[in-house]
């Protein structure tokens, strides 16, 4: 990711959501706290090298708090939960457009339950992919 100070606003957060998996991470970090173990299972397409890789990069750009808690998982920062509301919204918004092309009717956004098991988690997957 580039630093460059005449850059604008715009294309610094464009360049960290342009990555596959970060926009990913973001979001079930901010839909509760996961194991690193428990992000693999999220995210199996992701090796546990490139995954642990994404957290630091998330942890560098301070959206991803730098210590885990005492449960051992990670959660985002308040930056974080700021940029997973813009993330969702920007899906949300994109997704309609797709449709709205298409002369398709939108189907409702619906975020799984905050005590929602792994597997349900892992299972609503499906309807994530077509958002991120």
């Amino acid at each position: 990711m580039t630093e460059a100070k005449d850059e604008c606003g715009v294309k610094y957060t464009l360049d960290v959501l342009e990555d596959r998996w970060q926009p990913r991470i973001i979001y079930w970090l901010g839909f509760r706290p996961f194991t690193i173990t428990e992000l693999h299972q999220l995210l199996p397409d992701l090796t546990d090298v490139a995954l642990n890789e994404e957290v630091v990069s998330l942890q560098n750009l301070r959206i991803v708090n730098p210590v885990v808690d005492e449960e051992n998982k990670y959660s985002l920062t308040a930056d974080g939960n700021d940029l997973r509301n813009m993330v969702l919204t920007m899906s949300v918004w994109g997704w309609q457009q797709m449709d709205d092309s298409a002369n398709k009717v939108s189907t409702q956004f619906v975020e799984p339950e905050k005590d929602a098991t792994m597997a349900e988690l892992i299972k609503y997957n499906e309807q994530l992919n077509k958002y991120m």
